[in-house]
């Protein structure tokens, strides 16, 4: 464990977090600050947050709520701090990324400098290709909703000793969010929203990555999406169970709904990609690009003397993906 404080509070981070904000533009928060009005006279803004902090008279304001309708006709509840909220968390984020990149799991891929989803769609091809064809496709019931304060601050207190920053942690993830109802206190969970959420989040499932990768099973996570793969049915069969204990375990639940036990022939969909046999392709693929790419597998196939399926019968799989 290292103390982080001296590097957190330096005039130089502040501005770079406040560079990053702005970058990412964004709504005002529930103070009805917008980046412009910050921008505006930066330089002295920039310091006294840095001094509130310092001297501890920080005091971080509730979310905003902000509802985004989804494609499905669902919604996604978004929780927005203010401006000056985002840049002392941004400040913080800028020297935890490169403490957390040394702890974190490598099947662990989302919210990480220098990765992507594809990725992780490569990592699932490598597995593939090593002969783990079983795989449990899972997702966790609203994740970010149901993370627990105390385990989550334990678990950060493993990697930071400073109590004004587990202070300032704590003070994020509780101060809750205005509604149309008004002030929403939690519980538990995480404002999906704010800054520092994907780091907090990625702490929170590090112990599951730990434990899913010191098995004979292989585990790609994106956020709270992630295969299981295995080499036998048999194998992916009882893993189930013993993943949904293992999240049971840290407050979490698997959902039912978006779970389900596949394989490469038979198919399915992962981080916006189908996985069919050998072939790897976007979800939002035509219909003349899939007939070229399977033909183009076919090709491959066929120079490696590989039994190859009907046409047909692949696009049958693909449709039914899509």
């Amino acid at each position: 464990m290292i103390d982080i404080a001296s590097r957190f509070l330096d005039i130089k981070n502040f501005q770079n977090a406040w560079q990053k904000v702005a970058e990412n533009r964004g709504c005002a928060g529930v103070d009805g600050e917008t980046i412009d009005s910050f921008a505006r006279n930066q330089i002295v803004n920039i310091y006294q947050l840095l001094n509130a902090v310092a001297n501890s008279t920080y005091q971080p304001c509730p979310c905003k709520q902000v509802i985004i309708p989804k494609r499905n006709g669902t919604q996604r509840e978004l929780k927005i701090p203010t401006v000056r909220d985002r840049i002392v968390q941004q400040a913080l984020l800028n020297i935890l990324y490169p403490l957390m990149e040394d702890k974190f799991s490598p099947a662990s891929f989302a919210y990480r400098p220098n990765l992507s989803y594809l990725n992780a769609v490569e990592k699932i091809a490598d597995w593939r290709d090593m002969g783990y064809h079983w795989v449990l496709d899972a997702d966790i019931t609203r994740f970010f909703d149901n993370i627990d304060h105390h385990r989550l601050l334990k678990e950060v207190r493993l990697y930071i000793d400073n109590p004004g920053i587990l202070c300032l942690i704590k003070s994020w993830i509780s101060v809750g969010v205005f509604t149309a109802e008004g002030l929403v206190l939690p519980q538990k969970g995480i404002p999906q929203g704010a800054v520092i959420s994907p780091m907090l989040a990625n702490i929170y499932l590090h112990e599951f990555d730990e434990c899913v990768s010191a098995t004979d099973l292989k585990l790609v996570r994106y956020a709270d999406d992630f295969l299981v793969l295995s080499r036998t049915q048999e194998r992916i069969l009882s893993a189930k169970s013993e993943i949904i204990n293992l999240l049971n375990s840290m407050g979490l639940t698997m959902n039912a709904e978006k779970t389900q036990i596949t394989n490469f022939g038979r198919g399915f969909r992962f981080l916006g990609h189908g996985f069919l046999e050998n072939a790897i392709f976007p979800v939002n693929v035509n219909e003349e690009k899939l007939k070229s790419a399977i033909e183009k597998q076919n090709q491959s196939q066929n120079s490696s003397k590989k039994k190859v399926p009907n046409l047909g019968t692949q696009a049958r799989k693909v449709r039914k993906i899509l």
